[in-house]
């Protein structure tokens, strides 16, 4: 039986607040106490594509005073994934979103940031298949189901979406709104939120959560501030932009009310 998250989660970042701490510890702790998790980052690490489709997102709370996961463990986590090493705080954004996540003991003013996958919420709000974004995923990993997701996501002309182009950039960041059905009156979150950023070569994934009705209308009101500077949202890290804000252009995509989010493609998450 594995361990609690939360009790493997203190376990996990009392051992990486010691000097010496790495990837061969946690390995071992993670095999003693969840082997499931292991098993599924082990299986990402053959997947490097998986990691390619996510840019890079940093590691501090919007204050950028404290680390989310502890530097250490995410250090070692990288390492089992085969991934390259934090630059500062900026890591990959699809594995520090999923596995940091999970691992993370730093409470912040929303919660814990495991309790988008622990919560069910996404699941619930986008009539997905019961489990497939939990810690234990039926099929699949949990990196692998949370970026078929957002492939089918970006792939489909659904919600809407908010974009920001920087002036002088070849930049797009875009968020995108997939409101819940009305009548799932049970949860408390009225959207689940996409975000990516494009340049010429290709999309780069940065994160997804739930949100209330609240944070829908500051988007709403924002994107309508003609004045307002454009910059990266949600621990993005975007090469050449500047995290104050710039210049630049603000628009709104409706959705198509013809278009849906296509089924998961569940090749990337086996």
């Amino acid at each position: 039986m594995p361990l609690p998250l939360p009790t493997l989660t203190r376990r996990l970042n009392e051992m990486a607040a010691r000097p010496g701490f790495g990837a061969n510890a946690l390995q071992a702790e993670l095999r003693r106490s969840h082997p499931q998790l292991l098993a599924q980052i082990l299986a990402d690490a053959e997947r490097p594509d998986r990691f390619a489709a996510w840019g890079q997102s940093s590691n501090l709370e919007n204050d950028a005073t404290r680390e989310l996961v502890q530097p250490r463990l995410l250090s070692a986590l990288c390492t089992l994934a085969r991934v390259a090493q934090p630059i500062g705080s900026a890591a990959n954004a699809g594995l520090l979103h999923t596995y940091g996540y999970l691992l993370s003991n730093r409470r912040t003013p929303y919660g814990f940031k495991r309790q988008r996958w622990t919560q069910q919420v996404l699941e619930t709000g986008l009539s997905l298949r019961p489990g497939l974004l939990s810690p234990i995923p039926p099929d699949g990993t949990l990196l692998g189901n949370v970026t078929a997701l957002s492939d089918a996501v970006w792939n489909s002309r659904s919600g809407i979406t908010y974009v920001e182009e920087p002036d002088g950039s070849s930049v797009r960041m875009l968020t995108r709104l997939l409101p819940f059905p009305p009548s799932n009156v049970r949860l408390a979150q009225a959207a689940a939120l996409f975000y990516a950023w494009e340049d010429s070569e290709r999309l780069h994934f940065v994160t997804l959560f739930p949100v209330e009705q609240v944070l829908m209308e500051r988007l709403e009101t924002h994107f309508r501030d003609s004045t307002a500077l454009v910059k990266p949202r949600f621990n993005a890290v975007i090469p050449g932009l500047r995290s104050e804000g710039q210049p630049g252009r603000l628009s709104i995509q409706p959705a198509d009310s013809n278009s849906r989010v296509a089924p998961i493609a569940m090749t990337r998450g086996q």
